[in-house]
């Protein structure tokens, strides 16, 4: 289905509504960075810039309720990876919203930046180099 709509861009005011919806969620921010940071790092062949959700849980970390090891009743809130089926329910979501494709590669799927996504994605780094500017000014 993504490729019948590749050349489809968003205008300015989607954009800006696509980026104020995945900044309101702070995993779906960070997968989709992720995504986007590993398929620039890796842009030299098609096939290794898609990433796995095995990749993404071991990549993106959150700040999640975690099991105490000496009280197994008590959660305590840290930092530590994503869980991958909370990884995978954030990728559905990005998938629905076309901001990410995949392809499958038997056992796993890639996930993929949509032309789209990588629109969102930028708007996100340029809020935050802004965000940046404007509190060293101060």
């Amino acid at each position: 289905m993504h490729q019948r709509y590749i050349d489809v861009e968003f205008t300015k005011e989607q954009v800006a509504m696509f980026t104020d919806i995945v900044e309101s969620d702070l995993p779906m921010r960070r997968i989709l960075l992720a995504i986007g940071q590993h398929a620039d790092t890796h842009k030299d062949d098609e096939l290794s810039s898609g990433i796995s959700i095995k990749q993404l849980s071991e990549k993106v970390i959150i700040n999640r309720k975690v099991q105490d090891r000496k009280n197994k009743k008590k959660f305590s809130l840290q930092d530590t990876y994503i869980e991958r089926k909370h990884a995978e329910r954030v990728v559905e979501t990005l998938l629905k919203m076309s901001l990410c494709y995949y392809k499958s590669f038997h056992p796993t799927k890639l996930i993929f930046l949509s032309p789209r996504g990588r629109m969102v994605a930028g708007e996100i780094v340029r809020r935050h180099k802004d965000s940046i500017k404007t509190t060293t000014r101060s």
